[in-house]
């Protein structure tokens, strides 16, 4: 609350400052080279957005005083990276709390290679990873680290198209897939059903802790199971390994992103400040 309440208050006093240059009846240079210096005293004070908001008004309002924001490419520079540095700290640290997460939890689940050229797959230790013969689902991690199920109804063909989680009155349902999706051998139905389809239902499962049931849901019927307190377990194990997971890709997605950016402002200044060859 205090950092925006400086944050309005910085940006006050620069309009304020802006405001008194326009009527202080002095040389568009001069009033171009105190923005300029405004922008310098923002930049050591570690102010680096109201720095570049001095800089675009430079530009904007003294577009014909060429050497003044020449000079102020040096200073967006400086902003830019001060900017990037300042944000690298928070994305790292981040990424390591991320990464200990999931270190965390990895020791709680086994790989699966897949036989078939699919990819593989993370279960919970426990869980048979041998292909299902009731009804029922199972809640597995990619390689990619998303979460997703396999459905499984035996002995009954009902045109499987969807799944619900049922909790008296609530419940919740998974996006409808196509029949090109389903698999059936001799009376049994089954689907993987991706992160996509099935959005939401982990957290829902995580706040709904009894009388749940599974429904499975189909163009030619419905039947439907108790959810057990293990495989309520399993999915919300496979839920938060997932979730770290993929907290731990966006953190060092974003860290990676802010560090190529930080070089290239460090590139770019590095550009500007290098002398031509005299020939």
């Amino acid at each position: 609350m205090l950092k925006g309440i400086n944050k309005a208050f910085c940006a006050v006093a620069i309009c304020g400052a802006l405001f008194g240059l326009s009527g202080c009846g002095k040389s568009d240079k001069d009033l171009a080279t105190e923005l300029y210096n405004q922008a310098e005293s923002q930049i050591n004070q570690r102010h680096f957005s109201e720095a570049l908001i001095l800089l675009d008004t430079l530009d904007s309002r003294y577009h014909d005083q060429v050497e003044v924001r020449r000079m102020g490419l040096v200073v967006r520079a400086k902003a830019m990276q001060g900017l990037a540095m300042d944000s690298i700290q928070p994305a790292s640290e981040a990424l390591a709390q991320a990464t200990i997460r999931v270190e965390e939890l990895r020791d709680k689940f086994y790989h699966v290679d897949s036989n078939v050229g699919l990819d593989g797959y993370f279960l919970p230790k426990g869980v048979d990873a041998k292909m299902m013969t009731a009804t029922g689902i199972q809640a597995r991690v990619s390689d990619k680290g998303l979460l997703y199920y396999v459905v499984n109804v035996q002995g009954r063909t009902l045109g499987l198209n969807s799944f619900a989680f049922v909790s008296g009155a609530d419940q919740i349902n998974s996006s409808e897939i196509s029949p090109a999706r389903i698999i059936s051998v001799e009376g049994c139905e089954s689907a993987s059903f991706n992160p996509e389809d099935t959005e939401g239902m982990a957290q829902w499962l995580l706040n709904h802790d009894r009388n749940v049931k599974i429904v499975f849901i189909g163009s030619k019927g419905k039947t439907d199971v108790k959810m057990t307190d293990k495989l309520r377990q399993e999915i919300l194990e496979c839920y938060e390994y997932s979730s770290a997971l993929q907290a731990q890709r966006k953190a060092s997605i974003l860290r990676e992103k802010l560090e190529r950016s930080l070089q290239l402002f460090r590139d770019g200044e590095a550009n500007f400040y290098t002398e031509p060859e005299h020939r």
